[in-house]
């Protein structure tokens, strides 16, 4: 029987809006696939989430990836960073409704400290779940199995009576390997079907 439920964060219960963010900064065509591909689609981002670099060694990497864009970088980075995360309409609910019906909520998310601190408003609910385990505090991301060795240890979790949403199908196979239920996050009606299929009430 599912007790525990944990959930991914970006692109499961916040919106990363990375390209409108650069749409309304007046970036479209080749500027946004360079800017692009030198911040949020470059592999330094991980490390940003990894929380190993500084703010700063973090701007220093994306501006060196794209030098002819070093005033939208730094207007990305400084001005427009708040921009970056929205909460789904559902999400609030979503959470309320599974803690009411006894579930145990926890979140299991690769975020920066500076995406946590600058969009705060936005991830309120997190105060609502049982336990978190964020990528930047712990210096490990998904799917290292090292992440959720320590979510499984940290909050007692007995994998086969939990289920995981998340987006990435990588992440999701790598909590199957310890026995944890997985769900590929696609949209809540789906998750929500899904999680009726194991036995959830929702």
């Amino acid at each position: 029987m599912i007790n525990t439920i944990i959930f991914d964060m970006g692109m499961v219960l916040v919106d990363f809006r990375w390209k409108e963010l650069y749409h309304e900064m007046g970036l479209f065509g080749d500027r946004f696939e360079r800017i692009a591909d030198a911040t949020v689609r470059h592999p330094v981002w991980n490390e940003f989430d990894r929380g190993i670099w500084t703010d700063e060694m973090m701007l220093d990497a994306f501006i060196k990836n794209a030098p002819e864009l070093e005033k939208e970088i730094r207007s990305m980075f400084y001005e427009n960073f708040t921009g970056l995360i929205r909460k789904f309409d559902y999400t609030d609910e979503w959470i309320d409704s599974l803690k009411q019906k006894g579930y145990r909520i926890l979140i299991l998310s690769n975020f920066s400290e500076k995406a946590l601190r600058e969009c705060a408003d936005e991830l309120d609910y997190i105060k609502k779940a049982d336990g978190a385990v964020i990528s930047y505090k712990v210096k490990l991301i998904k799917p290292d199995p090292k992440i959720y060795e320590y979510l499984l240890k940290e909050y007692d979790v007995v994998p086969e009576e939990t289920v995981f949403i998340d987006d990435n199908a990588d992440n999701i196979e790598a909590a199957r390997k310890f026995g944890i239920n997985g769900i590929i996050f696609t949209g809540k009606e789906a998750a929500d079907e899904e999680l009726h299929r194991l036995g959830v009430d929702c």
